[in-house]
C-alpha cells in the first residue's frame, strides 16, 4: 500500500516492549521505526530528524504526552500524533482531541488496532 512506503514513524514510551512491540509491527508493514523512552528523548529526535508521524504515551518519565505534543507542534506543526496509553478515561481522551491528537489508542491493543491507528493517521495527514 501506497501509504506505508518509506513512511518513519517515532513511537515515544516509556516502556521498552512497548516500543519494541510497535517496531515489531509496523516495520513488518514498511514502516521505519525509531524509538524513544523519554519525553525529552522524542523532542530531541524531532528536533534531528523528519517524522511523518509520532505514537506518544500519555505517562513518559520525565514530562507528560501532553507537554511533549505541546512543544513537538511548536517544532513540526503539522505532524500528526497518536496518544497510547493505559489511561482511557474520558478526560484523557476528550483533553487529547481538544490537544489536536489525531487518534487515541489504548493499551493493550492489538498489532490489528496499530496498523488502523497509524494508516487513519497517515492518511488524516495526507
Amino acid at each position: 500500500m501506497a501509504v506505508r512506503e518509506k513512511r518513519k514513524i517515532l513511537v515515544g514510551d516509556d516502556a521498552g516492549l512497548i516500543i519494541t512491540l510497535c517496531a515489531e509491527g509496523l516495520e513488518a508493514l514498511g514502516y521505519t521505526v525509531r524509538g524513544a523512552e523519554s519525553g525529552e528523548r522524542v523532542l530531541a529526535l524531532l528536533g534531528e530528524e523528519a517524522f511523518d508521524l509520532v505514537l506518544l504515551d500519555y505517562r513518559l518519565p520525565d514530562i507528560d504526552g501532553f507537554e511533549v505534543f505541546t512543544r513537538a507542534r511548536a517544532l513540526q506543526p503539522d505532524l500528526p500524533f497518536v496518544l497510547i496509553t493505559a489511561y482511557g478515561t474520558t478526560d484523557v481522551i476528550d483533553d487529547a482531541t481538544e490537544l489536536g491528537f489525531t487518534t487515541v489508542l489504548l493499551k493493550p491493543f492489538t498489532r490489528d488496532q496499530l496498523r488502523g491507528a497509524v494508516e487513519n493517521a497517515l492518511v488524516a495527514k495526507g
